[in-house]
């Protein structure tokens, strides 16, 4: 005899993070912001991948012109089906969000991508989606391979998701055989509040602040000159850091890391 087993997930946050102490690209109309759009806008007629990705988020954000979604999709799209993450990540999240330009399969299916190379918050995000049918339909083993590698990768908000589930996840363990194998081997502790939350590491964190975001700019638009193309954010001598695509953005006057939320219920078979 089956019987419902119903998960109220008090609040689910999908959440784009991009993990840096970096400069946002914010939306601006100077002469400064715009001359950084037409340098851009020259190495994207030439070619460059990556020019593409960041042409495709200053149309996306309105940095030296005007926003247009179309027109940053038309860009990130260019720079994705070349392989450049940054742009597969966007493209797949702005997908999933947009009301001109939903494309749900689409959204699924770049942040799947990035996903394999555990790229940002790719593997919370589907493993979020996954474990519901609000958005697309509810696939409990691919929830549990993504939220498995996003416990891996110690994704910030995933003890508080778990933390709202963790009675029924217990009673439904063969649901979520990776994930409650990883949380068995290196489990959560407990915070001050009682709460779950990663284990404190003893050792010492050494904070890196990235280079300003007209240094990144500026060593980027000098790769144009230097290479026929290049290969986004695998840029040789290059670190994250460094790389325009990996600096903050702001997606519908919201900083990325707070695209959409769903506070719901899921509910699955014994």
């Amino acid at each position: 005899m089956k019987s419902m087993v119903v998960i109220l997930i008090a609040v689910a946050v999908l959440l784009m993070s991009f993990q840096l102490q970096a400069e946002q690209i914010k939306a601006c109309q100077s002469d400064y912001c715009v001359d950084y759009f037409n340098k851009f806008k020259k190495g994207s007629k030439r070619g460059y991948v990556q020019a593409n990705a960041t042409i495709g988020q200053f149309y996306y954000i309105g940095y030296g012109t005007e926003k247009d979604e179309d027109k940053a999709l038309k860009y990130l799209n260019k720079a994705a089906r070349k392989g450049e993450h940054s742009a597969q990540y966007l493209v797949g999240v702005i997908s999933l969000m947009s009301e001109e330009n939903k494309d749900v399969k689409k959204g699924i299916k770049y942040l799947e991508k990035v996903a394999k190379a555990n790229y940002k918050d790719a593997n919370y995000i589907l493993g979020t989606l996954y474990i519901n049918d609000k958005i697309i339909a509810k696939n409990l083993e691919k929830a549990d391979l993504y939220l498995a590698k996003a416990y891996k990768q110690k994704e910030k908000r995933l003890p508080e998701l778990l933390e709202s589930i963790s009675e029924s996840l217990e009673k439904n363990a063969s649901f979520f055989p990776k994930l409650t194998a990883i949380m068995s081997k290196k489990p959560l502790a407990k915070n001050a509040d009682n709460n779950l939350a990663w284990p404190k590491s003893h050792m010492e964190v050494i904070t890196i602040t990235s280079m300003p975001l007209s240094m990144a700019f500026d060593e980027q638009i000098t790769t144009f000159k230097r290479r026929k193309k290049t290969t986004g954010s695998k840029l040789q001598g290059k670190t994250c850091d460094e790389n325009v695509g990996c600096y903050q953005a702001r997606l519908n006057r919201q900083s990325v890391n707070t695209f959409f939320m769903i506070t719901t219920s899921f509910g699955y078979s014994e």
